[in-house]
């Protein structure tokens, strides 16, 4: 049985082919870089056989030969994991990293994902390989024939802030808004986005609500006293992912809104994520809705008293990792909902 003992090629190329790229230092951004290596076997044939990685096949220092850090927290680190929302470079170059591949000639290419965390300097990586006998291969500095590398540059990662995201709302439709013999209702769609050209968020993340079936998102209730509790202001975060199919519903209509079925024998449903490219931008929606005689009901679900709220805290990340982290004061919810950096 034949077994992997040497190489006659050895090379590292970045997914654009230029010499060098830039990189967010933010832990999560991330960059492909393959290793193409045509194995030899004892007899100095092409080596057909599996490679096994990243045991035998890996990432170090083009200087110091030191291994960057697998699957790490900190300084350079290296995976076989693409992250599928961070994998962009800055800059706009896209996404073009080769597969792991066998070709015709005996070449297997491996492809790994390299990251970085803050503080980390410039680094000019090189491959490294060992044969099933022991034998190390590498393009590390004065490595000979195989000599070769890729420069990565860190930047620093920017932390989005209120000033520099879309903070817009319109009016939204309710599948019952016609039907106001009971219940009137006015609803408003609130739309987080990135205010960027080149850039916009992928994923979000939000704590403070009600995940209660038949209530998730609802995060702020206040049924106003006056008028033997008529009026009801409530406001809903549409967290779930992903964002279009999360919320399709019956011809658009998926936020579910004002279930009050105890004592009202009323809910509704609002249309959410009715904007283009819906995971780039988080979904809330702000109801007034007004119905007659003896008022609004409780409890329903998990509202017992007339005024409740949580303050959500959301976290949103960019294409490239980057985040920004924001908050919304529930007690506010008779007037709108309003958007502030966390802090």
């Amino acid at each position: 049985m034949t077994r992997w003992a040497g190489v006659s090629k050895l090379s590292l190329m970045l997914e654009t082919g230029g010499p060098g790229a830039e990189i967010y230092a933010n832990g999560r951004n991330q960059v492909a870089v393959t290793i193409s290596v045509k194995p030899t076997d004892e007899n100095g044939g092409t080596y057909y056989g599996d490679i096994s990685w990243p045991n035998r096949v890996n990432l170090v220092d083009y200087v110091s030969g030191e291994k960057l850090n697998w699957q790490g927290r900190e300084g350079w680190c290296f995976t076989d994991r693409e992250d599928r929302y961070f994998h962009h470079l800055p800059g706009g170059s896209g996404r073009a990293a080769a597969e792991p591949e066998l070709a015709d000639d005996g070449t297997q290419k491996f492809t790994f994902y390299v990251s970085c965390w803050p503080g980390a300097d410039r680094k000019s990586v090189s491959a490294w390989v060992e044969t099933d006998t022991g034998k190390v291969y590498t393009t590390t500095a004065g490595s000979g024939s195989f000599e070769g590398k890729v420069a990565l540059d860190p930047l620093v990662a920017p932390t989005h802030r209120r000033s520099g995201v879309n903070w817009e709302y319109s009016r939204t439709a309710t599948r019952y808004e016609n039907d106001t013999e009971y219940v009137t209702t006015e609803a408003w769609n609130y739309y987080l986005s990135l205010d960027s050209t080149d850039n916009y968020f992928v994923t979000f993340s939000v704590s403070g609500y009600w995940s209660d079936p038949g209530y998730e998102g609802f995060f702020a209730c206040d049924i106003k006293p006056g008028s033997r509790h008529k009026n009801l202001y409530g406001s809903y975060v549409w967290y779930q992912e992903p964002h279009g199919s999360s919320y399709d519903g019956d011809g658009g209509y998926g936020g579910l809104i004002v279930n009050f079925p105890d004592g009202n024998k009323w809910w509704d449903y609002a249309r959410v994520y009715d904007r283009p490219y819906p995971e780039q931008y988080l979904c809330f929606t702000w109801v007034h809705a007004t119905t007659g005689g003896d008022g609004w009901h409780i409890p329903n679900g998990p509202i017992d008293t007339w005024r409740v709220y949580f303050s959500p805290v959301i976290t949103a990340w960019d294409r490239y990792g980057n985040t920004g982290k924001f908050s919304i004061d529930g007690s506010g919810v008779d007037s709108g909902i309003e958007l502030a950096d966390y802090s």
